[in-house]
This record gives structure tokens, sequence and C-alpha cells, in this order.
């Protein structure tokens, strides 16, 4: 068995938008996000506030009252750029087995391709993931110092509302956990305004959302959904909440709720800057690829966000 590496190359060339469009639809927690596209460099979020007050009506001349306020935040993309290679005779045998795998049909010749395109893109959403939450461009960390993520911007805006209103020193679970009540203690912390509103998502990490399934089940709280689990989503009763676990936020105990029209994903996605390429170097006798995109968060209104840290 051989394969053609111009068709591996082309395979990726002319998926090349379609890959890259998968960092931002691909379902994890930019799921949630309001995605907005055409970012360059930095985009303003322009925001409208209104106050008004109800007046007497009887008389001919009303005083002004009230005021409308236009105020922006700003969203900044970092560039990305991935660059790596791979020997040919390491791609053999890999080659061989995505083939004998696949069977008959038209779908074989292409098996090995998307299958290499995958893994790349795969990689690459899984450093995505953890960014979005953990990001920090003052960090040493090359994973996460291409963009500021949203724990940052949160708590640089320093308006968001304290959801550790029991002062918790630990999320712990079981029978006599806690986790349950300090995930009710952050919606009840809600602005009034966002209780109302559709659409309301708390962020917590996989590793809390683990504990709050054994925690219902140490308590005999049966009452959920439990095909839910599996998506690691689910409806928190009486609350208009859905509970999300994302990878992004394991091992950081922080909690975050707010409706998804709040959180923003910045990208550009609409010029040659943003692309997925590979080729073949024959002196080196390597398959080349570069992966090149942009990408920012920012949240529109920090004050209408509860935030869960856990007291020191």
């Amino acid at each position: 068995m051989s394969f053609e590496v111009s068709s591996l190359t082309n395979y990726v060339n002319e998926q090349s938008t379609d890959l890259i469009s998968r960092l931002y639809f691909e379902k994890t927690s930019s799921d949630y996000f309001t995605l907005q596209s055409g970012v360059k460099k930095t985009d303003a979020l322009h925001l409208l506030s209104v106050t008004a007050f109800p007046q007497d009506g009887s008389g001919c001349s009303p005083a002004a009252s009230g005021d409308v306020v236009f105020t922006d935040r700003d969203l900044t993309v970092g560039q990305v750029t991935y660059f790596s290679g791979f020997c040919m005779k390491d791609l053999i045998p890999k080659y061989t087995q995505i083939l004998l795998r696949a069977g008959n049909g038209e779908t074989e010749d292409m098996a090995f391709e998307a299958e290499v395109a995958e893994s790349i893109i795969k990689t690459i959403m899984e450093h995505n993931e953890v960014a979005d939450w953990q990001g920090n461009t003052a960090s040493a960390d090359v994973y996460i110092n291409r963009y500021d993520g949203l724990i940052k911007i949160i708590d640089a805006a320093t308006t968001a509302v304290d959801g550790n209103t029991t002062s918790a020193t630990a999320i712990s679970s079981g029978a006599s956990g806690n986790v349950d009540t300090l995930i009710t203690d952050i919606c009840n912390a809600r602005p009034a305004k966002v209780k109302s509103a559709p659409n309301q998502v708390l962020f917590v990490g996989q590793d809390t959302f683990d504990k709050y399934v054994d925690t219902l089940n140490a308590k005999n709280l049966y009452h959920v959904n439990a095909t839910d689990w599996a998506n690691y989503t689910v409806s928190i009763p009486g609350k208009n909440v859905t509970l999300v676990g994302v990878v992004g936020l394991d091992g950081t105990n922080r909690m975050f709720l707010g409706t998804q029209e709040n959180f923003f994903l910045g990208f550009d996605l609409q010029n040659d800057e943003e692309e997925f390429d590979m080729w073949y170097e024959k002196k080196d006798d390597k398959v080349y690829y570069r992966v090149k995109f942009k990408r920012g968060l920012q949240v529109a209104y920090p004050n209408e966000i509860v935030e869960f840290t856990l007291a020191t």
C-alpha cells in the first residue's frame, strides 16, 4: 500500500476554510458565546444604557429626565500560529492502519487525509478551550499567552457580582458536599435583570460538574434528566439556568454565570491571514503544516456576571 502525498496536501488546502471555521463553530465553550467576525485587531462592542423616569403627564412642558449613555468595550484578538511537520516514513504505518479500518467505498480515499487534518484541528481546539478561559498575555505559558481569557477579563473589570456568598474555602461533593448549595447561591446572587433574561449559562469546570452530579446522586436528588449528563449540560431546577461543564475551567475552582449574549468571541475569518496550509518539502522528506488564525474574548457587561472564587 502507498499513498500520494499530494492527496494529503491538496485535501487540507482545499478544505482550509472549513477546517479553520471549525475552530470557532465546533461545540466547546464558544458554542455558548456570541460570535463576532471580521475583527482584524481591535473592535469596539458598542453598548447602550438607558435610564428613564416616569413623570406627571398632565402638564404641558415636562422636564427632560433620564439619559441615554453609549459606551464601548474593546475586543482585541491575538494572532495565533501553529507550524510543524512530520516525516513521511512515520506516515506510512498510520496510512495502512486507517485504510484498513475505512474498508471499501468512495470514502476510503479520503479517510487518511481527513484523519490527519482532524487530529491537528482537534489539538488546536483543545488549546483554545483552555486559553478562552485562562488566557493571559503576561504569562510565560505559550499555550495561553496569545490573548487574554475570560477569567482575566472579568477579574480586571472588578464589577462582577460575588457569587461566593458564604465565603466557602472548598468545593466538596458527596452526601455532605456543598457544591449543590454553592451553585444555588450563585444563581440566587444574579441581578434581577439577569434572572429574567433568556439563555442563562453557569460555566463550571468539568471537575466541578462531576462533583455536582456525585452530590445529587449521594443525596438521592434524582429530579434531573439523566440523559443530559453525558454532554456536561443540565438545567438547574427552578433557576432558568443551564449548568455547563467546560474543560477550560478544570482545576481553577472558578464558576461564572451570565447570559450567552454577554460573552463575546472575536475572530476574523474574512481574509488570507487565517489559513490552514500544508505542503511537502522534498529536501526534508517531510510534510509541513501551518495554521494561522485570530482569536479574542470580551464581556459586554461585567456587572451582569456572577463569579465564584474560593475564599482564602
